[in-house]
């Protein structure tokens, strides 16, 4: 076994390094950094520019992923990509319109405390 050999592991697929999907970009172009929970959903047909060839691998399975709304964390963990990454690479697309954001409920119009205290008790029923 050569010193070479030591290292490849041909059953392993193409090994990229995360910061190589990003262009070495820790951060969103924007500098605004997503939550765990922001919900992001596919902007529907027609909307952003370019034709999705020209979306890497990733981006186009995140995409593919978010015809449905999901969580930032439900995206990363599906991806199997660092939280890091897939945050830079959903600020990409937002920025060309492929997804969007949906708005969080304002603060007035959370659950009330009688529904949170129903819900609740049905959990302990369980």
């Amino acid at each position: 076994m050569g010193a070479e050999s030591k290292w490849v592991d041909r059953n392993a697929g193409p090994v990229v390094r995360p910061y190589a999907l990003t262009g070495g970009r820790t951060e969103p172009a924007d500098g605004e950094v997503l939550d765990l929970i922001t919900i992001v959903v596919d902007a529907g047909r027609g909307s952003g520019t370019g034709d999705p060839i020209d979306l890497s691998p990733e981006s186009r399975r995140i995409v593919g992923l978010c015809r449905r709304p999901a969580t930032v964390a439900d995206v990363a963990s599906d991806v199997a990509l660092p939280l890091g990454v897939v945050r830079v690479l959903l600020a990409d697309l937002i920025q060309s319109g492929r997804i969007k954001v949906l708005p969080q409920r304002p603060a007035g119009q959370q659950p009330s405390t009688d529904l949170l205290r129903e819900v609740l008790h049905g959990l302990r029923a369980l």
